[in-house]
């Protein structure tokens, strides 16, 4: 079966380097790292407002390079994107419509998005979280096979955000297939069936959530302050993150290190729990050859 999108080692000067990835029909991936890591500039390149350097693109079936025309059946909802201030919610809607071919949005879409008080209301009347719902209304106008979607939820409040978790969950059975930037780690653990990983503009992995997380072994999470002093015996690895430091080991090896902080500690409470997605990619960005990494589902 052929990819809905199929990335081969795309690559944009002080950006992204040699960037690989497909999107397969029925399945949302997310592209996932922190600021600065090429999200929204690989985006850019995909939707053709940006010119990559080196390697190719594949939409549907089709190679698409510079200057052709972007093909039907695939909608792009940017994050800085709106419509003029003064134009009416419904009136864009009336005019994607228009633009597709198509009788409106579906009541479900509507209903999803939470978009009926907002239909009366001009753009500019509109909140950030409203009206990055409406414009990604706007571009599922279309009955689209392939959804682009940048940093959707990113700064927004959890109201706006749980609706557009839901609209994307949705869109794996109702359309072809979403790729969607993220700097949530947690979110994309929840929504993906496939991760990919960025780092600093190149792919650290790729795969399912489950087995990313499988990558660390069966090891368990303590988080500690990172004021307090921690040894570092051979049967625990201890990796320093901004203000905390993350133990990874056996849960009888993260007792004793609890054993060891308790002079230090108080009455803390300690809590020993199963690794994540985010202690998957702070583990394997540690790594010093992330080009070495098995990628996969």
């Amino acid at each position: 079966m052929t990819a809905l999108l199929d990335v081969t080692d795309l690559s944009k000067a002080q950006a992204l380097e040699d960037v690989s990835f497909t999107v397969e029909r029925g399945e949302i991936v997310c592209v996932v790292g922190p600021p600065g890591s090429g999200k929204s500039t690989l985006i850019e390149c995909l939707s053709g407002g940006t010119e990559p350097d080196s390697g190719s693109v594949e939409i549907l079936g089709r190679t698409v390079g510079p200057g052709d025309p972007f093909p039907p059946g695939v909608a792009v909802s940017l994050r800085e994107e709106s419509l003029p201030d003064r134009m009416k919610v419904s009136e864009g809607i009336s005019l994607f419509s228009r633009l597709y071919g198509t009788r409106g949005l579906p009541s479900r879409l509507i209903d999803l998005l939470d978009l009926e008080p907002l239909l009366p209301k001009r753009f500019k009347a509109l909140t950030e979280g409203q009206r990055r719902r409406a414009m990604i209304a706007l571009a599922l106008a279309g009955n689209p096979e392939l959804v682009l979607l940048d940093q959707p939820t990113t700064g927004l409040k959890p109201g706006s955000r749980q609706r557009i978790e839901q609209t994307i969950s949705e869109l794996r059975d109702g359309y072809g297939g979403v790729c969607v930037t993220l700097d949530d780690l947690s979110q994309a653990e929840n929504l993906a069936d496939r991760v990919v990983l960025l780092r600093r503009g190149r792919v650290l992995a790729e795969g399912s959530p489950a087995r990313l997380i499988r990558l660390l072994g069966s090891v368990f999470v303590l988080r500690v302050p990172s004021h307090m002093k921690v040894g570092r015996p051979s049967d625990v690895r201890v990796l320093p993150y901004a203000s905390s430091t993350y133990l990874y080991g056996s849960r009888p090896a993260l007792e004793a290190a609890i054993q060891e902080l308790s002079p230090m500690s108080g009455d803390r409470i300690w809590s020993i729990r199963p690794p994540t997605l985010r202690d998957a990619y702070l583990t394997l960005a540690a790594v010093p050859e992330p080009a070495a990494l098995e990628s996969g589902r």
